[in-house]
Protein backbone atom coordinates (compact mmCIF):
# COMPACT_ATOMS: atom_id res chain seq x y z
CA UNK A 1 0.00 0.00 0.00
CA UNK A 2 2.99 2.41 0.15
CA UNK A 3 2.28 4.00 3.60
CA UNK A 4 4.63 6.09 5.25
CA UNK A 5 4.47 7.65 8.72
CA UNK A 6 6.50 11.11 8.89
CA UNK A 7 7.47 12.38 11.80
CA UNK A 8 7.27 16.12 12.67
CA UNK A 9 8.47 17.48 15.88
CA UNK A 10 6.68 15.69 18.74
CA UNK A 11 3.56 14.93 16.28
CA UNK A 12 3.30 12.10 14.43
CA UNK A 13 0.46 12.51 11.52
CA UNK A 14 -2.59 9.99 12.01
CA UNK A 15 -3.85 7.83 9.63
CA UNK A 16 -7.37 6.50 8.92
CA UNK A 17 -7.93 4.30 6.39
CA UNK A 18 -12.01 4.48 5.00
CA UNK A 19 -13.00 1.75 2.43
CA UNK A 20 -14.56 3.40 -0.26
CA UNK A 21 -17.40 1.11 -1.26
CA UNK A 22 -19.80 3.23 1.42
CA UNK A 23 -19.19 6.18 -0.98
CA UNK A 24 -19.69 3.51 -4.24
CA UNK A 25 -22.91 2.09 -1.93
CA UNK A 26 -24.55 6.12 -1.47
CA UNK A 27 -23.70 7.24 -4.83
CA UNK A 28 -25.87 4.43 -6.33
CA UNK A 29 -28.61 5.08 -3.70
CA UNK A 30 -28.90 8.55 -5.01
CA UNK A 31 -29.49 7.29 -8.47
CA UNK A 32 -32.04 4.28 -7.54
CA UNK A 33 -35.44 5.34 -8.06
CA UNK A 34 -36.89 2.69 -5.61
CA UNK A 35 -34.32 4.25 -2.62
CA UNK A 36 -35.34 7.65 -3.55
CA UNK A 37 -38.92 7.12 -2.89
CA UNK A 38 -38.31 5.72 0.34
CA UNK A 39 -35.95 8.51 1.54
CA UNK A 40 -39.21 10.87 0.44
CA UNK A 41 -41.14 8.26 2.33
CA UNK A 42 -38.93 8.97 5.30
CA UNK A 43 -38.73 12.77 5.31
CA UNK A 44 -42.62 12.93 5.32
CA UNK A 45 -42.53 10.50 8.13
CA UNK A 46 -44.68 7.62 6.73
CA UNK A 47 -42.05 4.65 6.90
CA UNK A 48 -40.69 4.08 10.09
CA UNK A 49 -37.98 1.01 9.59
CA UNK A 50 -36.11 3.04 7.40
CA UNK A 51 -34.36 6.25 8.11
CA UNK A 52 -31.49 8.55 6.63
CA UNK A 53 -27.96 8.53 8.50
CA UNK A 54 -26.89 11.80 8.99
CA UNK A 55 -24.49 11.14 5.94
CA UNK A 56 -27.30 11.38 3.18
CA UNK A 57 -27.58 7.50 2.90
CA UNK A 58 -30.88 5.45 3.40
CA UNK A 59 -30.50 2.57 6.01
CA UNK A 60 -32.91 -0.17 6.63
CA UNK A 61 -32.72 -1.02 10.70
CA UNK A 62 -29.40 0.94 10.60
CA UNK A 63 -28.09 -1.34 7.43
CA UNK A 64 -27.20 -0.13 4.06
CA UNK A 65 -29.56 -0.59 1.52
CA UNK A 66 -28.35 -2.17 -1.85
CA UNK A 67 -31.25 -2.39 -4.12
CA UNK A 68 -31.35 -2.46 -7.66
CA UNK A 69 -27.74 -3.17 -8.61
CA UNK A 70 -26.72 -6.53 -9.38
CA UNK A 71 -22.76 -5.67 -9.62
CA UNK A 72 -23.09 -3.72 -6.41
CA UNK A 73 -24.79 -6.77 -4.59
CA UNK A 74 -22.23 -9.43 -6.50
CA UNK A 75 -19.45 -6.65 -4.91
CA UNK A 76 -20.75 -6.93 -1.60
CA UNK A 77 -20.82 -10.98 -1.41
CA UNK A 78 -17.56 -11.38 -3.24
CA UNK A 79 -15.87 -8.67 -0.73
CA UNK A 80 -17.13 -10.98 2.25
CA UNK A 81 -16.74 -14.04 0.51
CA UNK A 82 -13.30 -13.66 -1.58
CA UNK A 83 -11.15 -11.69 1.18
CA UNK A 84 -8.23 -13.50 3.21
CA UNK A 85 -9.96 -13.18 6.37
CA UNK A 86 -13.20 -14.63 5.95
CA UNK A 87 -11.69 -18.34 4.07
CA UNK A 88 -14.64 -18.89 1.73
CA UNK A 89 -17.44 -19.06 4.40
CA UNK A 90 -20.99 -20.93 3.49
CA UNK A 91 -23.87 -19.41 2.51
CA UNK A 92 -25.21 -19.39 6.03
CA UNK A 93 -22.05 -17.47 7.50
CA UNK A 94 -21.90 -15.42 4.20
CA UNK A 95 -25.54 -14.09 5.05
CA UNK A 96 -25.34 -13.50 8.65
CA UNK A 97 -22.20 -11.36 8.06
CA UNK A 98 -23.79 -9.58 5.39
CA UNK A 99 -26.74 -9.07 7.14
CA UNK A 100 -24.53 -7.16 10.11
CA UNK A 101 -24.15 -4.09 7.73
CA UNK A 102 -26.06 -4.90 4.20
CA UNK A 103 -29.60 -5.17 2.91
CA UNK A 104 -32.19 -5.81 -0.15
CA UNK A 105 -34.80 -7.97 -0.95
CA UNK A 106 -34.50 -11.33 -1.09
CA UNK A 107 -31.01 -11.24 0.30
CA UNK A 108 -30.77 -14.85 1.57
CA UNK A 109 -31.77 -16.28 -1.59
CA UNK A 110 -29.28 -14.57 -3.30
CA UNK A 111 -26.64 -15.22 -0.81
CA UNK A 112 -27.29 -18.86 -1.43
CA UNK A 113 -27.34 -18.98 -5.51
CA UNK A 114 -23.89 -16.85 -5.38
CA UNK A 115 -22.19 -19.32 -2.76
CA UNK A 116 -23.76 -22.49 -4.85
CA UNK A 117 -22.37 -21.00 -7.93
CA UNK A 118 -18.93 -20.10 -6.63
CA UNK A 119 -16.03 -22.48 -8.10
CA UNK A 120 -13.78 -23.08 -4.93
CA UNK A 121 -16.86 -24.21 -2.62
CA UNK A 122 -17.78 -26.41 -5.62
CA UNK A 123 -14.15 -28.28 -5.24
CA UNK A 124 -14.05 -28.28 -1.91
CA UNK A 125 -18.04 -29.01 -0.56
CA UNK A 126 -18.52 -32.33 0.24
CA UNK A 127 -20.43 -35.30 -1.27
CA UNK A 128 -23.90 -35.71 0.38
CA UNK A 129 -24.24 -39.52 -0.34
CA UNK A 130 -25.13 -42.41 1.89
CA UNK A 131 -22.67 -44.74 2.76
CA UNK A 132 -21.93 -47.81 0.37
CA UNK A 133 -23.19 -51.60 1.98
CA UNK A 134 -24.35 -52.65 5.20
CA UNK A 135 -22.07 -51.24 8.19
CA UNK A 136 -20.25 -54.19 9.59
CA UNK A 137 -18.86 -54.84 13.34
CA UNK A 138 -15.46 -56.12 14.04
CA UNK A 139 -15.13 -58.77 15.74
CA UNK A 140 -15.28 -59.43 19.82
CA UNK A 141 -11.90 -60.68 21.05
CA UNK A 142 -11.63 -63.55 23.51
CA UNK A 143 -9.01 -62.95 25.48
CA UNK A 144 -7.95 -58.78 27.37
Amino acid sequence: MGIHMIRKGDAIGELTIEPDLYDYIKKKQELDPKIQEWKSRVESGTVSRFSIHTNGSVRFDGRWCVLSDADLKRLNMTEAHCTPYSVHPGGDKLYKDLKKTFWWPNMKKDVAEFVAKYLTYQRVKGEERRPQGKIQSLEVPEWK
